[in-house]
């Protein structure tokens, strides 16, 4: 008895203290912490790995910038552009650095990095127990690189002789928009055996931006005199047009719950997915500059996220409004911010 009362007292003392010495090397602030509520995505300077994610919680009680770095004690990358998710994992673009870097979507720890075929990346979508990355280089390369969502393998490239750059999936289709900077009127559909099976041409209009929400496709166009929102449904059919007479140059189009939002240099529009007629301004940012004032702006749980970059150097703004335009919260958040998204 007093043998084994012995032994269990070393064995015992032993895994203690097993557990103690790995308690050192064991970053429990951040495992146990949960990155559930917004992430923003900075650019960061164009040559630097100054790219990094925000945090803000769902209370909007604070904001933590560069979490990439503190969690994983390491530069994310240049020019971060788009994150997608995929069950617990979230998928970084970073186009300058020419990967991907793979982390667990709540406690942002690296899981694994991409570069198969990987050359200035832009979006990312999932679809078909793949996912789908456009890859765009100046007068260069243009194509969509398939990936097995199970081990993160490269599969197919698919090649195109116009643009790619958004790219989002409806049903068990993919849609590549062949559109940056507002010149382009295609999309692409890509089928779930990885082949183009339809090129749709936008009757008015150049494309700024694409969403999908629902199983439907949103993309929004303008003439420099009037704007236009499109549906598209998950065959790859125009099913709605509608025309915003009077609207110039929208952009940054966001929808949800049945609200469509986006901006025209400084108005924001706020208006019903099913109205036909031309929405007024429902608030004004003023004084605005092109191309920085509304860098970005993004509709998450019912509130306007909305980004300044300032001169592209500095940290950015985010401004957080109702539906309404009321004025809920700032923040100053890392440099070039770029994307906003719900986790």
């Amino acid at each position: 008895m007093k043998i084994n009362n012995l032994l269990t007292c070393f064995f015992a003392s032993a895994l203690l203290l097993v557990a103690s010495c790995n308690d050192d090397d064991f970053d429990f602030e951040n495992q146990e912490k949960s990155y559930s509520g917004i992430l923003v995505s900075n650019e960061g300077n164009f040559g630097t790995p100054s790219g990094d994610v925000s945090f803000i919680p769902t209370d909007f009680s604070t904001i933590e910038n560069g979490i990439y770095k503190k969690v994983n004690n390491a530069d994310l990358g240049d020019v971060v552009n788009n994150i997608g998710f995929s069950g617990d994992q979230a998928y970084i673009v970073a186009n300058n650095s020419n990967k991907i870097e793979v982390v667990n979507r709540f406690r942002f720890n690296k899981t694994a990095t991409i570069t198969d075929n990987v050359k200035q990346p832009r979006y990312i979508t999932f679809a078909n127990n793949s996912f789908y990355v456009t890859n765009s280089t100046y007068m260069g390369d243009q194509y969509v690189a398939v990936y097995n969502s199970a081990n993160n393998n490269f599969v197919k490239k698919i090649n195109f002789t116009d643009t790619v750059e958004r790219i989002v999936s409806a049903g068990n289709k993919v849609f590549v928009q062949h559109a940056s900077y507002g010149f382009g009127n295609k999309i692409s559909v890509i089928n779930s055996a990885n082949e183009v099976e339809k090129l749709i041409t936008l009757p008015h209009g150049q494309i700024t931006k694409t969403v999908s929400v629902d199983n439907v496709v949103y993309t929004l166009t303008n003439d420099y005199v009037d704007t236009y929102l499109y549906q598209i449904n998950a065959a790859g059919e125009i099913t709605k047009e509608t025309k915003y007479a009077g609207i110039p140059n929208g952009e940054n189009l966001s929808v949800e719950n049945s609200k469509v939002v986006f901006n025209s240099k400084g108005n924001v529009y706020v208006t019903d997915l099913s109205s036909t007629s031309t929405p007024v301004p429902t608030f004004t940012i003023a004084p605005f500059t092109d191309y920085s004032t509304i860098y970005t702006l993004e509709v998450l749980n019912g509130k306007i996220f909305i980004s300044d970059v300032k001169d592209y150097k500095e940290a950015s703004k985010i401004s957080v409004y109702s539906l309404t335009g009321n004025l809920e919260k700032t923040f100053s958040a890392g440099i070039i911010t770029g994307g906003f998204y719900k986790n």
